[in-house]
């Protein structure tokens, strides 16, 4: 098992049973599920655990989506595509104040590679003005195949430079032509004289994933690199602007 980070992206959602926003605060920010996202070679036998930091006791109802990431890293969920089989140690429980919970389960998907999100619902108590919350907190896996995907199966669409001076943007598109999956890990942009690092994505079999980067680093960006675990991908940037073009000379 490889547990990996996640920016960006890491997913968390909030779900309204009655709208009052100044009650979130008595119970968001205290309940915590790690890890966020994991990683197996084709089937998992893996744990979670879900902390509650509050004062009162919770009710945790435990439930398996499959969803779908588009071109610009929105996810759209569903129920579990009956080609994943997920067992989980528990589907729901009640979480006492101060309590860490672990879910054991076991997972395998009929076609490689596959993923999934087990969302903990998580709700407490009604409030005296009949305000009731839900917090849903993702735990998302991945199901791999052994093989990686190889430098050759993923290009790049284009890589641009917008705007001038402070308000430069990197746009890009990265095409995966393969049937397997990667994680980019990193993203570094650099000039002449300045560097700066971004957070990466999941790129799915068959997808084209657009991005746009603010540059907030000395001079024009010209060199981007998408690192994953088994390769480099990497491009000149283009200017798009005449603004920038002219930049580019400048002292």
């Amino acid at each position: 098992m490889r547990g990996v980070s996640n920016l960006g992206g890491v997913v968390k959602r909030l779900i309204w049973f009655s709208f009052l926003a100044l009650c979130c605060a008595s119970l968001a920010p205290a309940q915590t599920i790690s890890p966020v996202i994991v990683e197996y070679p084709e089937k998992a036998d893996g744990r979670f655990q879900i902390y509650n930091d509050a004062d009162i006791p919770l009710t945790v109802v435990l439930e398996p989506h499959s969803f779908s990431v588009n071109e610009a890293g929105n996810p759209t969920f569903r129920k579990l595509d009956p080609g994943i089989h997920v067992q989980l140690s528990s589907t729901s429980f009640r979480l006492a104040p101060k309590q860490t919970f672990f879910v054991f389960y076991k997972a395998s998907a009929e076609t490689l590679p596959n993923w999934f999100c087990i969302y903990a619902t998580i709700t407490g108590a009604t409030t005296t003005t009949g305000i009731k919350l839900a917090l849903e907190l993702p735990h998302t896996v991945y199901l791999l195949s052994r093989k990686p995907l190889g430098r050759d199966e993923v290009s790049w669409v284009h890589t641009e430079v917008s705007g001038a001076g402070d308000k430069q943007k990197i746009v890009a598109e990265v095409e995966n032509h393969g049937a397997g999956f990667t994680r980019v890990d990193e993203i570094q942009v650099t000039s002449s004289s300045g560097k700066q690092e971004f957070g990466g994505f999941p790129l799915f079999p068959g997808q084209r994933r657009s991005f746009e980067l603010e540059w907030n680093q000395a001079g024009v960006p010209a060199h981007i690199v998408l690192k994953c675990s088994h390769f480099k991908l990497e491009s000149d940037l283009k200017t798009t602007t005449a603004e920038l073009k002219s930049a580019t000379t400048s002292p």
